[in-house]
């Protein structure tokens, strides 16, 4: 049971990581088009509520932007999980530092996909998203009991 927490912990990073890279190096064609789903969703939506129409440009944006979060949300929380479960003894600081690292990594590797550019204006979304995730694993560890799940030698 030990290691299946384990490799659980390890497999759910893995993917998060994977899912990013994998919206990394999507051709900016791939990237725009994924971005205004969400936005025509968005827009329908606020037409519903609202009965007015939106400029597609600033929500476009946002969605942009709000997507770094959501990604680096999952990859904070998952690091976490992982650095607790395997036992380290500062797993925040681990999973920040992790976190941290594969943005600027991801930004960075975008340099090599035509079409996408660095954008130092994303580590904000990206810092946000990661703080959140670990701090909600923070605290799930610290008052939950099954999340309490502390295994260092098995």
């Amino acid at each position: 049971m030990k290691k299946t927490y384990k490799y659980a912990a390890l497999a759910l990073f893995a993917l998060s990581a994977l899912a990013i890279t994998a919206f990394t190096f999507q051709n900016s064609s791939h990237s725009a088009a994924l971005t205004m789903r969400f936005v025509n969703l968005f827009e329908q939506v606020h037409f519903h509520f609202t009965g007015t129409i939106v400029a597609w440009w600033p929500v476009y944006h946002m969605m942009r932007k709000f997507a770094h979060t959501i990604e680096y949300f999952f990859l904070g929380l998952t690091a976490c999980f992982l650095f607790n479960v395997w036992g380290s003894k500062h797993y925040a600081g681990w999973a920040l530092a992790t976190s941290a690292t594969w943005s600027l990594i991801d930004q960075t590797s975008k340099l090599r996909v035509p079409g996408r550019e660095f954008d130092p204006t994303d580590f904000p979304f990206d810092i946000a998203g990661y703080l959140l995730g670990i701090g909600l694993a923070w605290v799930l560890t610290k008052t939950l009991p099954m999340a309490k799940v502390k295994i260092s030698n098995n």
